[in-house]
């Protein structure tokens, strides 16, 4: 089914508009009903899939031990990773301004999107 936004300005105001039409469709309902100028811009194409990707939902536990910062992190990692590819990984580098001397995988689970 063919999509188009309509940009709409009334004044100062400008509205999107959705319409389940493609540009043609869309450009007649605007000049026959929308006050002021408009412009109509139509969905050409989708990208990305209805495949699941799997990945690992990481929470992290982190340490410099020489002044005793620590934080956490979390982020989404590769499905093929395991705990001690990211431990290895995390290791001697710093972020938020601490070195992480010292990583804990507090939780790791995986997820579907």
């Amino acid at each position: 089914m063919a999509k188009s936004l309509i940009r709409n300005q009334v004044g100062d105001k400008v509205h999107n508009i959705y319409v389940p039409a493609d540009s043609g469709a869309a450009d007649t309902f605007a000049q026959n009903v929308l006050e002021g100028t408009y412009s109509v811009l139509e969905l050409k194409e989708t990208t990305g899939s209805d495949q699941v990707t799997e990945a690992e939902d990481v929470t992290i536990f982190y340490e410099e031990e020489a002044t005793g910062k620590r934080n956490y992190l979390r982020f989404l990692a590769k499905s093929t990773k395991s705990e001690e590819d990211i431990i290895n990984a995390l290791v001697g580098k710093t972020y938020n301004g601490i070195k992480a001397d010292k990583v804990v995988i507090i939780s790791m689970r995986t997820v579907s999107f």
